[in-house]
């Protein structure tokens, strides 16, 4: 989900041209980067002006770069738009409402984006809401990303799509993504980025709930077609910094960026201190960061500080290795914009904020009855590989 939720529905007003892919027949793309938007709901409003940023960002790219715009908008059947060098150069209109949040669907699109624009990299923006790895029993109603309402309808016609299953649809495309930035709540938890470490090398964005206006598009224009790591780092940097440009110094949103190869290292590391029976039972949580709030209950904990006010030192050390070699940068926010009032909870340090969240079972959960976190974690494939299966609450 995103804070800040607007009820207006925008429509697409964008300039394009006829302009055909100018790229020789045969010739690999330097980089094709697809901005996947499922906005046909209380988003919407916000998705011309994220499209218009990136387009005023693409002018320079040149023709080797290119952009793949996927959008589904209230009052607007889903579209396709093709970007570079500070132009749409082609914009189609579907002949019918589809849900993005469809596997098969979301399959189709990113694959055609692949052949159509076929490059030696890829990058994944994923646009929408998102309530992470959490999860609810009903099967339309079933959280992740998304939602979609194809063409409107009521809270029962939205569909989502969980993570297991843009993780399954994502290994099956033709290639794997450099990156997937996350423009929407809550993706950068451990659950995740254990269920898409087979489908990119990195994964940017928030820990929390971040803002509906959406990330700087043109000022990260640049860095999505970098070739380092430091381009990455520089995308964080400015989902930070751009919420306390439009809002103000009060708020930032925070933000890390995750290197999935070091997410099967963390987990065995994880697995490992709960194995010996390190993490202790009940948590302690007084002044935890946590990330969302539910039911008035605490949800989504900063997991690099649970494990440092949680674990003796000696096995905190030791821990800490393997979660900075996952979480490879992470900019800290002591105030971003949420649904809810944690003010005084805790305070947000550079050595206590972490950049990323895991889910601790505890027994206040089960009384939750939209999730059913206790339960509904078994799901995930963290779950067993970092020993979740073994904790005692």
């Amino acid at each position: 989900m995103k804070y800040l939720l607007t009820v207006l529905c925008g429509i697409l007003l964008l300039a394009s041209c006829d302009k055909d892919n100018n790229v020789p027949s045969g010739e690999l793309l330097d980089k094709t980067v697809i901005l996947y938007i499922t906005g046909d709901n209380d988003l919407s409003s916000n998705a011309v002006d994220n499209i218009t940023a990136l387009t005023e960002g693409s002018a320079g790219l040149g023709e080797k770069n290119k952009i793949v715009v996927f959008a589904d908008t209230c009052n607007k059947k889903p579209m396709k738009l093709v970007i570079s060098n500070g132009m749409v150069e082609t914009q189609e209109e579907y002949e019918s409402e589809f849900y993005m949040t469809s596997p098969t669907m979301m399959k189709t699109l990113l694959t055609s984006a692949m052949n159509d624009y076929k490059a030696k990299s890829y990058g994944l923006i994923l646009w929408g809401h998102s309530t992470g790895w959490l999860v609810e029993k009903d099967t339309i109603k079933t959280r992740g990303y998304g939602y979609d309402n194809n063409g409107g309808g009521t809270a029962m016609t939205r569909i989502w799509i969980n993570y297991p299953s843009i993780a399954s649809t994502l290994e099956s495309l033709p290639s794997k993504f450099d990156f997937i930035i996350g423009d929407c709540c809550l993706l950068q938890c451990a659950e995740v980025a254990y269920e898409l470490r087979k489908c990119t090398d990195y994964i940017i964005g928030s820990p929390s709930e971040t803002p509906a206006f959406g990330i700087p598009y043109k000022e990260i224009v640049p860095y999505l077609f970098g070739s380092s790591t430091d381009s990455y780092l520089k995308i964080a940097d400015a989902i930070t910094d751009h919420t306390k440009y439009v809002e103000g110094t009060k708020y930032n949103t925070p933000s890390s960026v995750i290197k999935t190869s070091g997410m099967d290292t963390l987990a065995t590391a994880t697995k490992k201190v709960i194995e010996q029976g390190l993490l202790p039972s009940p948590l302690y949580t007084t002044k935890a960061i946590y990330y969302f709030k539910y039911g008035g209950m605490n949800i989504m904990y900063d997991m690099n500080n649970i494990f440092a006010t949680n674990v003796d030192a000696t096995a905190y050390n030791e821990w800490k290795k393997a979660f900075d070699a996952a979480v490879v940068y992470k900019k800290p926010s002591k105030r971003w914009m949420t649904s809810y009032n944690w003010d005084g909870d805790f305070t947000v340090t550079d050595d206590n904020y972490g950049g990323m969240s895991m889910y601790f079972p505890m027994g206040h959960y089960d009384k939750m009855t939209t999730y059913k976190p206790n339960e509904n974690i078994k799901t995930t494939q963290w779950y067993k590989a970092a020993g979740i299966d073994q904790y005692a609450y």
